[in-house]
């Protein structure tokens, strides 16, 4: 069991120490009607009741680059204990492809295989892109 009052502290002293007053965090809860989906019955695989933190860092000055990026690991690593690896494929930045397969999980090859059939040439690409399968 998680100590949900103790996930709660830690958000609130790590917003406190926030470096930017454009950078937010977002502890969001999802169950309900969202989990009642059939496995597979949609792209996105991850129906239980979850918890997703949504850590979004901005800032003007790129001489304040490192102590907002050191910032932002921080409440990520310190979130850690509270999360599981299962990742929401809209709160992805640029983590590459392996994290996109990741939040499709099972479901992934099979939107390859649409993707191919409806989009071969990818050019719907400039988002979490999912890959046309190869033939």
């Amino acid at each position: 069991m998680r100590n949900w009052g103790r996930c709660v502290d830690i958000i609130v002293s790590q917003v406190e120490a926030c470096p930017s007053p454009y950078s937010a965090t977002l502890l969001e809860f999802y169950g309900g009607t969202s989990a009642n989906a059939p496995e597979g019955g949609t792209a996105f695989p991850h129906r239980q009741p979850k918890v997703d933190l949504v850590i979004v860092s901005h800032w003007q000055d790129r001489q304040e680059d490192d102590k907002n990026i050191f910032w932002t690991r921080q409440i990520w690593e310190a979130m850690q204990s509270f999360l599981n690896p299962d990742v929401y494929v809209n709160a992805l930045g640029v983590e590459g492809d392996d994290r996109v397969r990741h939040a499709y999980g099972e479901n992934y090859k099979r939107l390859a295989l649409l993707k191919s059939r409806y989009d071969p040439g990818n050019f719907f690409r400039m988002n979490q892109n999912i890959k046309p399968a190869e033939s």
